[in-house]
């Protein structure tokens, strides 16, 4: 009997729109070659089972509580354990044969250093054992300890492929090497190809409307000392812009493109002008809904990815390096606001309708440009694997 091939999706969730559809856009690739693979998922509060189950996903047996990471040591368990385990449709890290790491950001000095370190003794593991660690698009850095470095100079050395989403994290992992290898590769984030669903079940709106996606990341008392001064503050430009967009004749949509925390922000939004909200769990019915936008502001990295790569301008709001670049492969650079005010976001706003025209040409050019390159990722992954 042939042993099935196993392979394993990390930093992907459910409950995020964003890493939802980076893990439909790690199958539609996988799926793209017709070869025959088992998915596999860890199991976590934002992967729970049934959705898992949907997906026919086997459970990876793995232990990590900070410094302390036992996912190595399972795979050592005997066959026979190992073989009773995936009665129960458990698999562990030895059985796994390839795995895609699509955080899309979540390595460099903003997270613990025990998730980085841990991760590179996970791939030099694979690295040892002939199987493929790849890294699909994403942000890296900064890198800026000396554990940090050496923890990225192993993923460097020993992983099959990093693909990197902009030329800042490319420079934060060139701080921690001397000479960048060939299989470091700068390319565009993955979800770009990815198609709504023809057939969605979204609302219909009986005119012009705008998608507004707010973030409570970028308001979080976790990321700012002053974090409940800077949530009025967007809270505030937000309306602003709803406001000034209904004096056109173009109604605001809030769209909640994660779960209860930007839900929570929304409410906030409308509570100082009267928007639209839309809450739809299937992150393709999202991507639909907001394609058919007359435009988007988003500080939400995928809600921009979803507009830009419909063809639907739009204006990001910013809290990381990986928007600005985003943003500039679709010709939109200019539209990244980085000091988020009502004026800043109002003067954005009326410069984008005064080029409306002019931006959606753009952006489509640059959307067909994007998603041949993810082809082309695409083709430079099948053959590291031997597909």
């Amino acid at each position: 009997m042939t042993k099935p091939y196993f392979v394993e999706i990390k930093g992907v969730q459910f409950r995020n729109k964003g890493a939802y559809l980076m893990l439909l856009a790690c199958l539609q690739g996988l799926k793209a070659k017709d070869k025959a693979f088992e998915l596999v998922l860890s199991p976590g509060p934002n992967l729970p089972y049934p959705e898992r189950a949907r997906h026919g996903a086997w459970q990876k047996l793995a232990f990590r509580r900070k410094g302390l990471d036992l996912t190595g040591m399972l795979g050592k368990l005997p066959g026979a354990l190992r073989g009773l385990f995936k009665r129960y449709g458990m698999v562990t890290e030895r059985d796994v044969d390839l795995i895609l790491e699509a955080s899309g950001f979540a390595y460099g000095d903003q997270w613990p250093l025990a998730f980085l370190q841990n991760t590179a003794k996970e791939v030099v593991r694979f690295n040892k054992a002939g199987k493929a660690f790849i890294f699909m698009p994403q942000a890296f850095g900064p890198f800026t300890s000396k554990a940090s470095k050496a923890a990225m100079r192993d993923i460097i050395s020993h992983a099959r492929l990093i693909f990197v989403r902009d030329p800042v994290s490319l420079a934060h992992l060139q701080s921690c090497v001397d000479v960048l290898p060939e299989h470091v590769i700068l390319t565009p984030d993955f979800t770009v190809g990815l198609s709504p669903l023809a057939n969605s079940e979204v609302p219909e709106l009986s005119m012009p409307f705008a998608a507004l996606i707010p973030n409570s990341k970028v308001v979080s008392k976790y990321n700012h000392a002053n974090a409940e001064a800077m949530r009025q503050q967007y809270v505030a430009a937000f309306a602003a812009a709803a406001d000034y967009l209904t004096v056109l004749g173009i109604q605001p949509v809030l769209v909640n493109h994660e779960g209860k925390e930007d839900a929570e922000l929304c409410a906030e939004i409308a509570a100082l002008s009267p928007c639209g909200l839309v809450q739809i769990e299937d992150p393709l019915a999202v991507k639909a809904f907001i394609g058919k936008a007359e435009l988007a502001v988003s500080s939400r990295f995928h809600g921009a990815v979803n507009a830009l790569s419909q063809g639907v301008p739009c204006i990001a709001t910013s809290w990381s390096h990986k928007y600005h670049a985003m943003m500039s492969d679709f010709a939109m650079g200019d539209f990244c606001v980085e000091e988020l005010s009502e004026d800043s976001l109002l003067g954005a706003l009326a410069d984008l309708l005064e080029q409306k025209d002019t931006l959606t040409a753009e952006v489509k050019s640059r959307a067909a440009s994007l998603k041949q390159q993810n082809q082309l990722m695409w083709q430079r992954l099948y053959r590291a694997i031997g597909w």
